[in-house]
C-alpha cells in the first residue's frame, strides 16, 4: 500500500490558491505597465533606442536613407530588411509605436523564455524555479534596459532561444532563426561554429537561406539600384570600420575584451594600427579557445553537449567581435540558465565557485544594484567581460565533464551526456 502523498508546504499552499495567483499576476502586470509607461516618456525624451528604428523605418519608406555614414555608431546601424520589418509600426505617432514595440518586446521575452525550457528539458534536464531565479538576477538590470530604450536584443534573445530548441529537435529548422539572428546582430553567426562542427548541412543551409533573404528584402521592397545603394551605405558605417578594428570604444559601456584591452593600455595607448592587430590577436585567441572546446570535448553526440556548445557560442557572441555594449549581454540568459541548472544537479565545486564569482561580477556591474559611480567604476576595470569570461569557464568545466557515448564509455560509467 502506497504512502499518502505529502501535504503541501505553507508556502506552495498558499501560491496555488487562486486568490494568491490573481494577486500575484495582478501585480505584475501592474509593474510590466508603470515600467512601460517610463519606457514610452524616457524615450520620447532622449531619442533612443527605438526612436532611431522608428525614425529609420519613415525614412526608408518615404524613398530617403537611414544611414548616416558620417556619425559613425551613432544612428541606424542595422540592415535594411530590420527598419523594412518595423513599417508597421512607422505608420504610427512615436508614443503609439513605441508602445507597441514595448509589448512586442515582452512577447520576445516570454517566447524566449519558454524556448529555453523547452530546450533545458529535451536534453534531461529539470530546471527548478529557485536557481532559475538565481541565474537571471545579474541579468535583470540588463532585461530592464533593453524594455526601457527599447533596443533590438531581446528580439535576438528570441531568435537565438528559437535556434537553440530547433538545433535540438528538428535539426534542419536551426538554421532559420539563427540566419536572421546574424542579419540583425552579425556575431550571432558564431552559433553556427558547433553546429557545422557536427557536420550538419541542413542547417547551414537554412542559414544561408536566411541571410539572403534579408539581404534581398531592399532589393524586393525598393528596387535594385536603391536596394544596393542601402547596402553599400551600410557596408560604409559598420562593415568598414569593423573590418579596420575601428569600432572598439573605452567608453565603460563597451564590455568587449577589445574594449577592456583599451581601458588596460590606456596609460601608454597604442597607434590605431597597432591597437587592430591587437585587439585581432585576442579575438582570435578567444575564438581558438571555443574551437578547442568545442572539437576536443567528450560526447559530442549527446544533446546536452549540443546544448552546452551553444551556451558557449553565446558566451563568444559578445566576446569574439569587439563593440558590445552592455544591453547585448543579456543574450547569457541562456548560459546563465543550463549553468545554474547543471550546478544544481553536480556536486563538481569548481563550476559552482566560478558562476558564484560571475553572477557577483554581472550583479555588482548594475546601476540600480550599487549605484551609478560604483557601476561605473567596475565597468572601468570590465566586470562584465571578466564575469562572462567566467561563466565560459564554468561552461567549459560543465561540457568536459560529460560522458562519452556508450561504446567508449567504461563499465559503470554514468549514463551518457550526464555529468560526471
Amino acid at each position: 500500500m502506497t504512502a499518502p502523498p505529502a501535504p503541501p508546504r505553507p508556502r506552495a499552499a498558499w501560491l496555488a490558491r487562486p486568490l494568491a495567483r490573481t494577486l500575484a499576476g495582478s501585480v505584475a502586470v501592474l509593474a510590466l505597465a508603470a515600467i512601460g509607461v517610463l519606457a514610452v516618456r524616457k524615450q520620447l525624451r532622449d531619442g533612443n533606442d527605438f526612436p532611431i528604428y522608428w525614425q529609420a523605418a519613415r525614412t526608408l519608406l518615404a524613398g530617403g536613407s537611414p544611414y548616416d555614414v558620417r556619425s559613425g555608431l551613432h544612428g541606424y546601424v542595422y540592415l535594411p530588411w530590420f527598419a523594412l520589418l518595423l513599417a508597421p509600426l512607422a505608420a504610427l505617432p512615436l508614443p503609439a509605436a513605441a508602445a507597441c514595440w514595448y509589448v512586442a518586446n515582452l512577447a520576445f521575452l516570454w517566447l524566449a523564455g519558454r524556448a529555453l525550457l523547452d530546450a533545458l528539458r529535451a536534453t534531461g534536464l529539470l530546471p527548478r524555479s529557485r536557481w532559475l531565479v538565481l541565474a537571471t538576477l545579474p541579468l535583470a538590470g540588463l532585461v530592464h534596459d533593453n524594455l526601457v530604450l527599447g533596443q533590438a536584443n531581446l528580439l535576438l534573445v528570441l531568435l537565438v532561444a528559437w535556434t537553440v530548441r530547433a538545433a535540438l529537435g528538428a535539426r534542419g529548422a536551426a538554421g532559420l532563426p539563427l540566419g536572421l539572428a546574424a542579419a540583425l546582430k552579425m556575431p550571432a553567426a558564431l552559433l553556427l561554429l558547433p553546429i557545422v562542427l557536427r557536420a550538419r548541412l541542413r542547417p547551414a543551409l537554412g542559414f544561408a537561406a536566411a541571410v539572403l533573404l534579408a539581404l534581398a528584402v531592399p532589393f524586393l521592397a525598393t528596387g535594385v539600384q536603391r536596394g544596393g545603394e542601402l547596402l553599400s551605405q551600410w557596408q560604409a558605417k559598420v562593415v568598414t570600420p569593423a573590418a579596420a578594428g575601428a569600432l572598439q570604444g573605452s567608453r565603460v559601456i563597451d564590455q568587449s575584451p577589445a574594449a577592456a584591452l583599451r581601458r588596460l593600455l590606456v596609460a601608454a595607448p597604442l597607434d590605431s594600427r597597432a591597437f587592430a592587430s591587437a585587439s585581432r590577436a585576442v579575438a582570435g585567441a578567444l575564438l581558438l579557445g571555443y574551437l578547442l572546446v568545442w572539437a576536443l570535448a567528450p560526447a559530442r553526440a549527446a544533446p546536452r553537449a549540443l546544448l552546452l556548445d551553444l551556451a558557449l557560442g553565446c558566451c563568444a557572441l559578445v566576446q569574439v567581435v569587439g563593440f558590445n555594449l552592455r544591453a547585448q549581454f543579456v543574450v547569457l540568459v541562456l548560459p546563465a540558465w543550463l549553468a545554474a541548472t547543471l550546478a544544481a544537479e553536480s556536486k563538481a565545486r569548481a563550476p559552482r565557485v566560478l558562476l558564484a564569482a560571475a553572477g557577483a561580477l554581472l550583479l555588482s556591474s548594475q546601476p540600480g544594484i550599487v549605484g551609478r559611480a560604483a557601476s561605473d567604476w567596475l565597468l572601468a576595470y570590465s566586470a562584465m567581460t571578466l564575469g562572462t569570461l567566467l561563466l565560459a569557464v564554468a561552461l567549459a568545466l560543465q561540457r568536459f565533464a560529460l560522458t562519452p557515448p556508450p561504446s567508449a564509455a567504461p563499465a559503470g560509467a554514468p549514463a551518457p551526456g550526464r555529468a560526471r
